[in-house]
């Protein structure tokens, strides 16, 4: 934590003595506010991001104490009533281009690291139209992720970030196809007799997207393969895909309409969730999910706005799969914020969530929010 407060300290020291050498240059290159430019090179970058205080109440029991995951609601019908402050969010931001060459570098972090340490979140590199590093899941749709003021979004939502090399084909001003290789991650119920899951090959996920002024609609996909190599020698292969269909609608003047479809057997690969289980004969199979999102964005006058967001989550369980495991979801967000200027606002939020257990057992929990966040340079 030391040499990451140093780091920062001397950024900020180097990014103030660039600045006051282009306000002294007679020919000082005409930059973006907020954008600094290496001396005696085309290179420039810009430094940013926030601090976030969050209070939140627990009326009811939930595992997950900083944000509110609906998959850790217990189903015993405990009772349980919390207070808490959280600054993890608090985030940094660095960015590096090289507008000569066609060169850009994203690096981004937060504090929901093990024990609140600082983590990596976005970090790579652009070139030409391929991007290399770790950023959001080609297969997901990142303009539409709910402005909700908790870090967790809805439970059923496509939400990762992942290694990956991927490339962009931009076809024309208003639409684009990617495909890209990611880092698989293998997360299931593993059969009785010993052995361990493995990667054998990366996921594949394209994506095509058509933006207009009424706002945008993309359609995307992946393929995937998970793997038990069995101790004794033999293995399962299992594959899963899945597609996913989202967008926006851009309403009045500011307001906005997302949704998010996604279905497959293997979702929950993109949702933190199981992808693969057991059936009836003990044999490894790929568990299907569908996921449902609707969310409304609604400015009230240019400092005032509300999100309305509503998730639904199902998975067709298998019959070789404990009573306990998670069968479908219900999740309301509601806010109310008030923005003193771009990214800095306060605000108060209202969550709802459901589980359902396989076994028919369920669990509730609601959750209020108290957010303050000032950003520089975002």
């Amino acid at each position: 934590m030391k040499n990451f407060i140093l780091i920062l300290l001397c950024s900020l020291l180097f990014a103030t003595n660039v600045l006051s050498q282009e306000e002294n240059s007679k020919t000082k290159t005409q930059l973006p506010t907020g954008w600094w430019q290496i001396p005696n090179s085309p290179v420039i970058f810009t430094f940013g991001g926030y601090v976030k205080a969050d209070m939140l109440h627990d009326f009811d029991a939930i595992g997950s104490p900083d944000y509110f995951d609906i998959s850790t609601i217990p189903v015993d019908g405990r009772k349980s009533e919390a207070t808490r402050f959280n600054l993890k969010e608090t985030r940094f931001k660095l960015e590096v281009k090289n507008p000569e060459k066609g060169l850009r570098s994203y690096f981004e972090g937060d504090f929901y690291g093990y024990g609140g340490t600082f983590r990596i979140r976005h970090a790579y590199v652009e070139y030409k139209g391929f991007l290399v590093g770790q950023t959001w899941s080609n297969f997901m749709d990142e303009n539409i992720i709910p402005s909700t003021l908790d870090f967790e979004k809805p439970v059923s939502f496509t939400f990762a970030r992942q290694g990956m090399i991927r490339y962009k084909h931009t076809i024309n001003d208003d639409m684009y196809l990617a495909i890209a290789l990611e880092q698989p991650k293998v997360s299931g119920q593993a059969p009785q007799n010993p052995g361990h899951f493995e990667n054998p090959f990366p996921d594949l996920t394209a994506r095509f997207r058509v933006t207009k002024s009424w706002g945008h609609v993309q359609l995307s996909g992946f393929l995937a393969n998970m793997r038990y190599r069995y101790d004794a020698g033999n293995k399962d292969n299992i594959s899963l895909y899945g597609a996913n269909l989202s967008g926006q609608f851009n309403l009045f003047k500011k307001d906005k309409l997302i949704y998010q479809a996604v279905y497959g057997p293997g979702m929950g690969r993109y949702r933190g969730n199981e992808s693969a289980a057991l059936n009836k004969n003990g044999d490894l199979k790929a568990l299907t999910d569908l996921g449902l999102t609707f969310g409304y964005n609604h400015y009230w006058n240019d400092k005032i706005s509300s999100l309305v967001v509503y998730n639904y989550g199902s998975v067709n369980n298998l019959d070789g799969q404990p009573g306990s495991a998670l069968a479908s979801t219900n999740y309301y967000a509601a806010n109310v914020i008030y923005n003193i200027m771009k990214g800095t606002f306060f605000g108060i939020e209202y969550m709802n969530g459901k589980r359902v257990d396989f076994n028919g057992a369920y669990g509730n929990a609601n959750r209020l929010q108290f957010s303050v966040q000032y950003s520089f340079n975002m």
